[in-house]
């Protein structure tokens, strides 16, 4: 009797367990519906004319650099300048102890006042030798002793004159002043030294600034286009047709500075396959602290307009990624499946300014579709929406264009906003945005 109550027991349990589980089942809930695709900007690249560039580094050098040197032996007095500064041609720079030179100018002067007694008196004597020969009172030997005593004395007067001058040189010299303007060095010999005492002593340095040399080597390649380009320009004096450049410097953005080449060296170094050039620009002084910006030695990016502007291709820089491949885009298919899309790249032909008020001819990114609002939050009376499509997002600004070579073509769709949430091979949802240059410099028509 006991073993089959408890065999009930037992039967019971199960039962109850089998119904439990039935019931768990029946609550289970159907798997979420998957998120829907990503949002992205994305927009067309346009044609705009391009210039194309070729690129070098080079080197800032002076115009003119001077060595200043002490020309007189004496003792340093003074130094007139303040070291670094600006000087101007003709500016005072040091003083050298002028008492030497000074009572050599006098001595040199009252030598001329007695070669000038001395050829008064020698005339006086050939005039009165004139008049004894006449009366044969004088023989001829004693008449062309006098007419020598008198060419000497003359003689005599001018080797004083020329003392007098070599001497006003000599004194001249004991004063230093600047032969251009520049920027003058600190000083090399300080006040009380002894200068000039076997060899011309090296005080200081100046050099030119106002406007400044650029150097770059060019490959022969670039060289033999370059002659070309020279060949269908109106005949010029220079050799090089004042062909134009534009250099930056390591701090600046974009090529800021125009100039000219001036010059190029006559062969090709045959080790390195290249020539070298040299431009000339100038070196303004910018408010408001009026000081140059370019120093000879500082190293310069070079860039050369090579033909005439051609329509190409460009598109917004924020578009660019990089990776082991080089630079590529994300473009967008018929079925808005994201495909990589490496490229090659020409010139940027724009560059926003540091400071956006400087902003003159802005490239923008405008929605089509007129300007996304900002995300709202819920009502309070308002449940949040499930399943909401994705929020719209308003197109980027434009930091820089930059031009493309290959790898895109008109009517491709690139992904601009949003590259962190695309992924090659996956589809988004995207939203339009045109493209457009600043105001007077429409894109190219068809």
């Amino acid at each position: 009797m006991r073993t089959r109550l408890m065999f009930g027991l037992l039967l019971l349990g199960i039962t109850g367990i089998a119904s439990l589980s039935s019931v768990g089942c029946a609550q289970k809930k159907e798997a979420p519906p998957a998120p829907p695709p990503p949002a992205v900007t994305v927009t067309k690249p346009v044609k705009f004319r391009v210039q194309k560039y070729l690129e070098y580094n080079g080197y800032l050098e002076a115009v003119e650099t001077v060595q200043i040197t002490a020309r007189v032996k004496g003792f340093l007095n003074d130094i007139k300048f303040v070291e670094g500064t600006e000087v101007k041609k003709g500016d005072l720079l040091f003083q050298i102890d002028p008492r030497e030179y000074d009572v050599n100018f006098k001595k040199a002067n009252a030598d001329k006042l007695k070669a000038m007694a001395e050829l008064k008196r020698t005339r006086a004597d050939e005039d009165r030798a004139k008049q004894l020969l006449a009366t044969q009172a004088l023989s001829m030997e004693d008449f062309q002793q006098r007419v020598a005593s008198r060419e000497t004395a003359d003689a005599v007067l001018k080797q004083t004159e020329a003392a007098i001058d070599m001497a006003k040189l000599d004194l001249e010299y004991t004063q230093i002043h600047a032969p251009i303007d520049g920027q003058i060095n600190r000083t090399l010999i300080t006040r009380g030294n002894l200068v000039g005492q076997n060899e011309n002593t090296l005080l200081t340095t100046i050099v030119g600034i106002e406007q400044l040399y650029v150097y770059f080597d060019v490959p022969e390649r670039d060289l033999i286009e370059y002659q070309r380009g020279l060949r269908d320009q109106p005949e010029s004096k220079s050799p090089t047709g004042a062909h134009p450049l534009f250099v930056g410097i390591s701090t600046e953005q974009g090529y800021p500075h125009k100039g000219i080449i001036d010059f190029r060296e006559n062969k090709v170094d045959s080790g390195t396959g290249t020539v070298r050039l040299r431009g000339r620009l100038e070196n303004p002084k910018i408010p408001p602290g009026n000081v140059r910006l370019m120093y000879p030695g500082l190293y310069a990016r070079v860039r050369i307009p090579m033909g005439d502007p051609e329509p190409q291709l460009v598109i917004p820089e924020d578009a660019l990624m990089t990776g082991q491949e080089g630079r590529y885009v994300y473009v967008l298919n018929d079925e808005n499946i994201v495909k990589k899309r490496r490229l090659k790249l020409g010139a940027t032909i724009w560059r926003s300014p540091e400071k956006s008020d400087d902003l003159v001819h802005p490239w923008t990114l405008t929605d089509v579709k007129g300007p996304a609002k900002k995300d709202e939050p819920p009502k309070k009376d308002e449940p949040a929406k499930k399943d909401a499509p994705p929020k719209k997002e308003a197109p980027p600004s434009v930091r820089a264009v930059v031009s493309v070579e290959e790898g895109l073509k008109e009517g491709d769709r690139i992904v601009v906003n949003g590259l962190q949430r695309a992924r090659p091979e996956t589809p988004v949802t995207p939203e339009m945005a045109e493209f457009r240059g600043p105001a007077g410099d429409e894109p190219v028509k068809k």
